[in-house]
């Protein structure tokens, strides 16, 4: 068998470095684990991005509705008008979620930022949607009409669809307004220069959105029928902010595929889903996981970075260094239940089963 000659370039080349990390992941010290804490309600990101979301919508209701005339129904201009209150509306539940996620990471500077581009993104985003979703009601609207031989004149609170044109009608809304809806599921992963957040927010923005349009009829026909219209649209509005929100929320926690948990530290029990690569650790406040109140966590202490199907923790020069299952360490590939500690705070590294 002839010999196996290493040359100095294959010694240097960085899959060596990758393999000896894993090697020692696999090796792990005894001893340093310890069990998950519970993350509360509040830390949820569907809690808090729902409530957020929903409140955001009602404001924009309760600032918008004095303008509001009824009499004057058919004198609107439907882009205009349309645009009047799903622009504001997808603006304030964009800067509702930039907020609430600069609140939950208790980073004021994040704070303000994700919410001025969640303003920015949810205004510009849906004069492009608006648009089409006027265009898709118009057609969805014409459709259930002709379906139902045209709208006769009928008594004061009874609703002119019914049967399977109502149903047309009902679906054409939710089509409407999940395509409206989307801007204000963007925001977030644009100000954080994400495209999982981005498509997170997509599809929580469309869903949310699609079952808010949905639900609007039916209670609007027998829930509140002949109630003034001010309760109808009080009522869609914030159906759509609290469902888009907790859609958001939703697909941001099932579609996480890694994710640090503070076991110690001032957000203990948050959860820290690691979604983009290379993602900074320290006490800056532009770092993606924001470690504050602790001397010992330089500015950029640590980072993580994707390496093929794994995660790579690296110190990043530290002076109290990083330290994983009690061992500093320069370079690390992650293992689920791995413990982080950095300076005062302990993380627990978690990935979700691969089939």
């Amino acid at each position: 068998m002839p010999d196996i000659r290493i040359g100095k370039e294959e010694l240097n080349a960085p899959m060596i470095d990758e393999i000896i990390n894993l090697e020692k992941s696999l090796s792990r010290s005894s001893g340093q684990f310890v069990e998950d804490v519970k993350t509360p309600l509040y830390l949820n990101p569907i809690f808090y991005y729902a409530v957020a979301s929903f409140i955001g919508a009602f404001v924009v209701w309760a600032l918008m509705e004095p303008f509001y005339s009824d009499s004057e129904v058919g004198m609107r201009i439907p882009f205009v008008s349309d645009y009047m209150l799903f622009g504001p509306t997808a603006g304030m539940m964009g800067l509702s979620i930039g907020l609430v996620y600069g609140i939950s990471n208790r980073n004021l500077k994040k704070m303000m930022y994700c919410g001025v581009v969640g303003v920015g993104v949810g205004l510009g985003a849906t004069v492009v949607t608006t648009f089409i979703a006027d265009i898709l009601f118009g057609i969805t609207s014409q459709v259930a009409v002709a379906m139902a031989g045209g709208i006769r004149e009928l008594p004061r609170g009874e609703y002119p669809l019914k049967g399977l044109p109502f149903f047309v009608f009902m679906c054409g809304r939710g089509l409407a307004w999940s395509v409206v809806s989307i801007g204000s599921g963007l925001s977030l992963g644009v100000a954080l220069k994400s495209k999982k957040l981005m498509l997170n927010g997509l599809a929580g923005g469309m869903v949310g959105g699609l079952l808010g349009g949905l639900l609007f009829d039916p209670v609007h026909r027998w829930l509140i029928a002949g109630e003034e219209a001010a309760l109808s649209r009080a009522t869609g509005i914030s159906a759509v902010g609290l469902l888009v929100g907790f859609f958001i929320g939703f697909f941001e926690n099932i579609s996480k595929d890694a994710w640090f948990l503070m076991l110690k530290g001032p957000l203990s029990g948050k959860q820290f889903s690691l979604f983009k690569s290379p993602m900074v650790i320290g006490s800056a406040p532009k770092c993606d996981i924001y470690l504050f109140k602790d001397a010992a966590i330089e500015p950029r202490h640590a980072s993580v970075v994707k390496t093929g199907a794994k995660y790579m923790l690296a110190d990043e020069n530290s002076e109290s260094g990083t330290h994983v299952n009690g061992r500093r360490i320069e370079k690390y590939i992650l293992q689920p239940g791995d413990v982080v500690t950095i300076g005062q705070t302990v993380l627990k590294y978690h990935e979700r089963e691969k089939r």
